[in-house]
């Protein structure tokens, strides 16, 4: 079983610092995704770990060897790019097979080599096509299954969703996680879309100028976010100031401009102290809307304005002391300007306090 190790990684561009002491573990036979704004280095990461480019610093080791010392071929990892990067005067199965010549196979072997990936992704129909012929993810498909053909143990995927309609997304999704399972790989994917990398995830990884500022399972990172710019980065969130009163085992009572709040801390093991300020987090999915809220973190208000989406509606409810907060109602029963009195209001586990 190999694991990918990454430790105080570092990539210079000339005076550029494009990976800044980047630490990351990447469980075998898992699929981890790292998302993080354009610039943070996170194709730069796969291209080191393929060898196409060189790290300044650091030691990246796959299956407890450094892979600096291992030429492509011996790091058993594969690529797939962004643009796919498929031959256009070859057809599918000439870009499929491309470069298995190389490894000495006979014709009956890369035969089956081939069809075996094609098989993999549901592709083998296309064979005698070209790329221009095939849609944007059956393109995509392709791509997958010339990769796939290197039997690699470790498959770098940069941007694989980016240029596919919503059902081509959901299919290459379901695509990915069947590969890890069925085919013991392990996948290193770089996304752009963080509700993608939610859901297809084992562990997903947020970088930012360079580094990893915080990994793990999805829900806890979307859920327990280390500070106010990964709770926005990752979602939709109410963020809003409070003063400590007291604290302990984890959790926090704050006072704050809509009242006191009682919450759980984001990083338990670094406790404010009474009086200091600190940020306090809840998503629009959190809050609950009810004309009997419970005795703890309800605010009375209002809605002052929504959008409905169908199956869930996305209101501005402004509280008594002016204070606007979203929220997300499933099966939406509310409207805008009705009289009756409405409580926003959080349980204390989906309240979470963050040190800035």
């Amino acid at each position: 079983m190999l694991s990918l190790s990454i430790r105080d990684l570092h990539c210079w561009h000339g005076t550029n610092s494009v990976l800044n002491g980047l630490d990351l573990q990447v469980e075998p036979n898992s699929l981890c995704c790292i998302v993080g704004p354009s610039g943070a280095g996170k194709t730069t990461l796969l291209k080191i770990i393929a060898d196409q480019c060189d790290a300044s610093r650091g030691s990246v080791e796959w299956g407890g060897r450094d892979i600096k010392s291992l030429g492509p071929k011996e790091r058993a990892t594969a690529m797939v790019y962004q643009n796919y990067a498929l031959f256009p005067h070859l057809t599918v199965w000439e870009n499929v097979t491309f470069g298995l010549e190389d490894e000495g196979l006979s014709a009956v072997a890369l035969k089956q080599r081939a069809l075996d990936a094609l098989k993999m992704v549901d592709a083998r129909e296309w064979a005698q096509k070209r790329p221009q012929e095939l849609s944007g993810g059956q393109q995509q498909r392709v791509a997958l299954a010339r990769a796939l053909a290197q039997q690699p143990k470790l498959l770098l995927l940069d941007e694989p969703l980016s240029n596919l309609d919503a059902v081509a997304r959901v299919e290459l999704r379901q695509r990915l996680q069947r590969l890890v399972r069925e085919q013991n790989l392990t996948i290193l994917c770089v996304l752009h879309d963080q509700k993608d990398a939610l859901a297809i995830a084992d562990t997903i990884g947020v970088m930012q100028a360079g580094k990893i500022i915080q990994a793990g399972r999805p829900l806890d990172v979307y859920r327990r976010p280390l500070n106010s710019w990964l709770a926005t980065f990752l979602g939709s969130a109410n963020l809003f100031k409070g003063k400590i009163l007291r604290t302990g085992a984890g959790e926090f009572m704050a006072s704050t401009a809509i009242g006191e709040v009682r919450g759980a801390l984001a990083t338990p093991a670094q406790e404010p102290v009474e009086g200091s300020e600190i940020t306090i987090c809840i998503r629009p999915e959190c809050l609950r809307l009810d004309s009997l809220p419970p005795e703890e973190n309800a605010f009375s208000g209002k809605i002052i304005d929504s959008v409905f989406q169908g199956d869930f509606s996305l209101h501005q409810f402004k509280t008594d002391s002016g204070v606007i907060l979203k929220t997300a109602e499933i099966n939406p029963r509310q409207s805008v300007g009705s009289k009756a009195l409405v409580y926003a209001w959080a349980e204390p586990e989906d309240v979470v306090g963050l040190l800035d």
